[in-house]
């Protein structure tokens, strides 16, 4: 009697058949993308042709930043979220600086509507590379459907702004609320305890409070009132307007709009912020009547397919010069270690960078681009004392602030040989806190207790779900109030400055570049350019050039940076036209604003993981 399997149910066969269809789809999209990824790595992109009397087309998309950092592996390669939609802004420089020098580029016309993020620091260096374009005789043309102040801001150094029929600009000011959370914090019987040193020191009130405290709205709205003088001036200023004209628009729009009957543009254009009112399609043709057309498309390129010349067709190559001042840029949170990220300043690899420039004879100084508020107090100090190191090889040291550099990002930065601040750079914040939540409440509530033994004081004392004991509380403040005491005595050696004199510009105040200059905390108002210059000068150097300092790669993160490149998508491969009848980023609804600040508010505790709890950070100083 022969032997028969069993018959198979109609699910079971079912079910193999979708197995076997998945497998198959599974294994054909493999295949797939490893055709891509070939064809991508092992083909060569269309180099852009670049003829006489182009125009260089500029309209990024994102947030412009100080510097993207490489992927750290595989994962963070396929999972990174914090640097999509980053822009580089030494790119954007790169490329003006280029047409500036290239006589075919006669044209620059730029949009700056799609820059979801962008500070008043990083518009003016963006518009001092534009102005030495002008300077050079030729013309930045500027196109806009909706411009916030920023973006404005950055629009404004071109020689002439179209504006959409029914488009608009808002100049609404610096400022804008901050979120408390004390009430919601003792609703859920969480207790943050609090310790800190500086009577100004507010990044700890979002936890304590329900609103600012009197001097911390003082410092802020001082602050923010030095900040809006210099951004309404540098507008009128590359308007040719006064700076009141500008602060009527921006107090008095609804008088204008209504004037205007309710169209924004027209008020806009009354007020001369705008040189006219076109159609996206109207604007390109006038952009061809100037530069003309090339098999019916706009005789240009696009900034980034620009940059991939500068090795090829950009002047003749030449070879680094000997004496190289290296850049080192530390902008974000500051943290001890960790993934590397273009969001953080990691110590671990911050100090590593500054090592190897350190043993390279042919560094012979260093600029450090700050854009951070801060962090970690001691992985503040381990960068400042590895660059005091380089310093005691007797090379200078060159600070430059970017957007903000307060808190720990300026503890870096206190005992460089000099330290340059761009106008509305955010700096000070000379203060320390700290900051440990304890949920032993809110686990009573629950019914859940915490009990156990230990064989010394502290094994407990410092439990977050059992009471922080009078011991530990000791201890942290102690730690607060000896860290304060280090910060002021860097600030001390560093600037020169008498302990009488430091005490009464710290205690956690905040300050603009220009006031920082004043107080002396930094010694020139300048960009990026002008600390290069001056480390030269500092080395002695007259043939020189300068060499961004980034992590050592591997071959594997060097393989992943050229399937990046081969990969990207080119934003404007047919014109410009794509780009200005684009879907620009609309005006964020006030929900979008709500979760917006609630998100970033919230993210700022991820900075929070020092085991010492001992943070120099400020939270107050929003890139602006």
């Amino acid at each position: 009697m022969s032997e028969h399997a069993p018959k198979q149910g109609f699910f079971a066969r079912w079910g193999q058949r979708i197995t076997s269809l998945r497998n198959f789809v599974v294994n054909a999209g493999f295949l797939v993308l490893l055709v891509v990824v070939a064809s991508a790595l092992f083909s060569s992109p269309e180099r852009a042709e670049i003829n006489d009397d182009s125009a260089l087309f500029i309209s990024p998309m994102g947030v412009v930043v100080e510097q993207i950092t490489p992927p750290a592996d595989w994962r963070d390669l396929l999972f990174r979220s914090a640097d999509a939609g980053l822009i580089d802004i030494g790119d954007l420089i790169e490329a003006i600086d280029m047409a500036a020098d290239d006589s075919r580029i006669r044209l620059i016309v730029i949009n700056f509507d799609q820059v979801a993020g962008i500070s008043s620091a990083q518009a003016t260096r963006i518009g001092q590379a534009l102005k030495a374009f002008r300077d050079q005789g030729k013309e930045v043309l500027a196109y806009t459907e909706y411009s916030g102040q920023m973006q404005y801001l950055t629009t404004s150094h071109a020689d002439k702004i179209f504006l959409h029929p029914m488009g608009a600009v808002m100049l609404t000011g610096l400022g804008g609320d901050r979120l408390y959370f004390a009430e919601m914090l003792e609703k859920l019987k969480v207790e943050m305890h609090i310790f800190r040193v500086g009577d100004y020191k507010s990044a700890t009130e979002p936890f304590s409070r329900n609103n600012m405290s009197p001097l911390a709205r003082q410092d802020a709205q001082r602050l923010v009132d030095g900040l809006w003088q210099s951004i309404t001036q540098t507008i009128a200023s590359n308007r040719a307007l006064s700076q009141a004209d500008i602060l009527d628009f921006a107090n008095d729009y609804e008088i204008f709009l209504a004037a205007a009957q309710g169209n924004g543009a027209q008020a806009t254009l009354d007020q001369n912020l705008v040189d006219g009112l076109m159609t996206a399609s109207a604007f390109r043709d006038y952009v061809g009547e100037l530069v003309g057309w090339q098999d019916q498309m706009l005789n240009g390129v696009d900034y980034q397919s620009y940059l991939m010349l500068r090795d090829g067709d950009i002047g003749p190559a030449t070879a680094p010069e000997e004496a190289i001042v290296g850049v080192l840029t530390a902008q974000g949170p500051i943290v001890e270690s960790g993934l590397s990220s273009s969001d953080a300043a990691v110590a671990d690899e911050l100090v590593e960078q500054i090592r190897m420039a350190r043993d390279n004879a042919d560094i012979k100084a260093l600029v450090v681009r700050v854009d951070s508020p801060g962090g970690s107090a001691f992985a503040s100090e381990l960068i400042r004392e590895e660059l005091e190191a380089f310093q005691l090889t007797g090379r200078p040291v060159v600070a430059s602030f970017g957007s903000v550099a307060a808190s720990g990002g300026y503890w870096i930065s206190a005992t460089a040989d000099a330290i340059f601040a761009e106008p509305t750079t955010i700096t000070g914040s000379i203060g320390i806190f700290g900051l440990v939540p304890n949920f032993a409440s809110s686990l009573d509530a629950i019914g859940v207790t915490a009990d156990g033994v230990s064989s010394a004081p502290l094994a407990r004392g410092l439990s977050v779900v059992s009471d922080l004991s009078p011991q530990a509380k000791n201890i942290l403040q102690l730690s607060v109030d000896h860290g304060y005491r280090e910060f002021l005595a860097l600030v001390t050696r560093g600037r020169q400055l008498s302990l009488t004199d430091v005490e009464t510009i710290a205690q956690g105040r905040i300050w603009s570049g220009v006031a920082a200059k004043e107080i002396g905390l930094a010694d020139e108002i300048g960009g990026l350019n002008e600390a290069l210059n001056h480390a030269a000068d500092l080395a002695g150097l007259t043939e020189w050039s300068s060499q961004d300092l980034l992590p050592p790669l591997d071959p594997q993160s060097v393989f992943m940076m050229e399937l990046m490149q081969a990969t990207a998508i080119d934003p404007l491969d047919s014109d410009f036209l794509d780009v200005v009848k684009g879907s620009f980023a609309e005006p964020l609804s006030w929900q979008s604003h709500w979760f917006k600040a609630l998100s970033e508010d919230l993210s700022k505790l991820n900075a929070f993981n020092d085991p010492r709890h001992v943070y120099a950070m400020c939270l107050a100083c929003g890139a602006h």
